[in-house]
């Protein structure tokens, strides 16, 4: 009986033994997995955070990059699609998609891309600044030297100073010596100084286009404008007259002559018919070419 006793507490006793093998075996398993889930888990949140973190820095960088072109005035539509691809990739990463790693060295090699063509952007801009600081500079020594010039000429040249100072136009005609002359019925000619009314049937206007290495020669339309006593332009379309642009505003003109400006002092006569006499006064003879006066003078019936 005793011997069958201590059997059975020997089995009990290797029964325990092989028990608590088997639990201990179990609960290192177990020990072991729940180390192993911590530490992926810690190294998806750390991969989470790095990707977050350097989606962040590229988004800061393409913005400046964004301004820096719009301010070079440049295009910036694949910069701008790239963000917007870039806020969706922070949305998607988020919700748990951690495989940022192909995408980050995407947007990094763009950038660099980018930045070798902002560069090149900059310089071509600071060109450009070159160049126009260059026009400026010669535009304000024109201006100086046309002032100069502008001090020492004629009432002609004083009225179109306010004009040229805004247009900065160095190539505009100009008509020098010009005089009138009092045309009889019988073609005899008289100098345009107190000319007797029935003396004067015709009017004709003689002055010089004076040499200009700017101005182009070609075609150019004079502009002859005769105004009476009281201070109104002599206008009949039978006879050829009309109106014209200058200094922004309509002007009516007297007659019109088209001259093959040939750039060399050419002499030009403009011959004016009137149908209805002239009344006694001072007359002015203001001529008009491209959208300048280019020279004036007077006549007087008695």
């Amino acid at each position: 009986m005793e011997r069958k006793n201590n059997t059975g507490l020997l089995v009990g006793l290797i029964l325990m033994t092989v028990l608590a093998a088997v639990f201990g075996y179990l609960y290192y398993n177990e020990h072991t997995l729940t180390q192993k889930q911590d530490t992926d888990i810690q190294a998806r949140v750390n991969e989470l955070a790095s990707a977050e973190i350097k989606l962040d820095s590229i988004g800061k960088q393409l913005d400046a990059r964004i301004l820096e072109v719009q301010n070079l005035g440049g295009d910036v539509e694949e910069l701008q699609k790239a963000k917007a691809s870039l806020e969706q990739d922070r949305i998607a990463l988020r919700k748990g998609n951690a495989n940022m790693s192909k995408k980050v060295k995407e947007y990094e090699a763009f950038l660099t891309q980018k930045d070798v063509e902002i560069a090149q952007l900059r310089e071509e801009n600071q060109q450009l600044i070159s160049q126009n600081e260059t026009l400026n500079q010669e535009k304000t020594e024109l201006q100086t030297s046309k002032q100069a010039v502008s001090d020492s000429l004629s009432g002609v040249v004083a009225k179109n100073t306010e004009l040229e100072s805004k247009v900065t136009m160095a190539a505009a005609l100009r008509a020098r010596n010009v005089k009138v002359y009092a045309v009889s019925s019988k073609g005899k000619v008289r100098e345009g100084d107190n000319v007797k009314s029935k003396r004067v049937d015709k009017v004709r206007v003689d002055f010089m286009l004076e040499k200009n290495p700017l101005t182009q020669a070609d075609n150019k339309t004079i502009y002859l404008r005769i105004i009476d006593p009281s201070g109104a332009t002599i206008s009949d379309t039978k006879t050829g007259s009309g109106t014209f642009e200058y200094n922004g505003q309509e002007q009516g003109y007297t007659i019109s002559k088209d001259v093959l400006y040939a750039n060399n002092n050419q002499d030009v006569s403009i011959m004016y018919d009137r149908d209805a006499p002239f009344t006694k006064g001072t007359y002015t003879i203001e001529l008009y070419s491209e959208g300048f006066s280019v020279g004036e003078g007077t006549f007087s019936v008695k």
